[in-house]
């Protein structure tokens, strides 16, 4: 059978996005609405079947809203391997279907002095076997210690232990600057990953012990430093990820959804890369970083806090 040329590159992993309803609407949150909004396509439900991927993450929105469409994409290669980025309203439902399917979790929740999501998802014992948690960094929300024993608290509640795997909040409109990282901020958490990560990088190496309360601050760095981007390829978009809608179109951001990617995937995106900020071609952690958040507004504090994070990383890794 001759290839459709659209069809996805064998076992490559994507991120579909549902669509953008929510039941929660975070301030700070950057995913925009779109026109032509609805569910999967037969074309690309065709797509996945004749090239399989190898793994699949749902995103939105809010995924749990559109489960008819999740059951769809599971049926079509229940061979793949899942994972649903989820706020938790309403997961109890549905957990004996994402225990079939072996589904990995990942819950939303900032850990948050103040909390501006509106909702709590650890309030109960929780049993599920493969559960990760994403925390978003923003303005009055970046003291990571502070964060951490936030979720010892709630590991007393739901009666397992909590990854952490914070991501930084990205500029994409007037609406969500107010929660905008400043420089002190990037400052700050710089210090704070370098305090921490030190931590578990010196107990590892004399010891042989991995801290688990850092543990998911060094992976976040350890699987970037492997990766070695090609200059086009980003965090969202390289040779083993694609960001795509629920008609298969590929996009360089699934939250902003302005520039589609076709065939020519990666010199599209070096053509943004150079439009946005053309001194990444040159940078000596591209390769780490993949060109930071390439939708945000403030491209060039996240470039200066990647290369001071990186630069750090790598010299303390290579330490003896």
């Amino acid at each position: 059978m001759q290839k459709n040329k659209m069809d996805l590159p064998t076992q490559v992993q994507i991120t579909l996005y549902l669509g953008s309803q929510c039941n929660l609407h975070c301030a700070y949150c950057h995913r925009e609405a779109s026109d032509g909004e609805g569910g999967i396509s037969e074309e690309f439900l065709a797509k996945l079947k004749r090239n399989p991927p190898r793994a699949i993450k749902f995103m939105g929105g809010e995924p749990l809203l559109y489960m008819k469409e999740i059951r769809k994409v599971v049926e079509a290669v229940p061979q793949a391997k899942f994972a649903v980025s989820t706020n938790g309203i309403g997961i109890e439902k549905h957990l004996d279907y994402f225990r079939e399917h072996y589904f990995q979790i990942c819950i939303s929740y900032d850990g948050a002095e103040r909390d501006l999501r509106g909702y709590d998802p650890f309030t109960d014992l929780l049993d599920y076997p493969d559960l990760a948690v994403s925390t978003t960094l923003y303005h009055g929300n970046t003291d990571l210690g502070a964060i951490m024993a936030k979720f010892r608290e709630k590991e007393k509640v739901i009666g397992r232990n909590l990854s952490f795997f914070p991501h930084l909040m990205h500029v994409t409109n007037e609406e969500n600057r107010k929660y905008a990282l400043t420089r002190e901020d990037y400052d700050s958490i710089l210090e704070q990953y370098k305090k921490y990560v030190g931590l578990y990088l010196s107990r590892l190496k004399r010891f042989g012990i991995k801290d688990l309360r850092y543990e998911g601050l060094y992976q976040t760095l350890e699987r970037r430093r492997e990766v070695q981007y090609m200059y086009g390829e980003t965090y969202c978009s390289n040779r083993t990820l694609r960001k795509v809608d629920a008609k298969g179109q590929a996009y360089p951001c699934l939250y902003i959804r302005k520039e589609k990617l076709g065939t020519d995937w990666l010199k599209e995106q070096q053509v943004l890369l150079d439009a946005l900020s053309p001194e990444c071609r040159q940078c000596s952690v591209y390769g780490t970083c993949g060109g930071a958040c390439i939708v945000s507004q403030e491209h060039a504090l996240e470039c200066r806090f990647y290369k001071a994070l990186y630069t750090w990383f790598q010299k303390e890794v290579n330490r003896p």
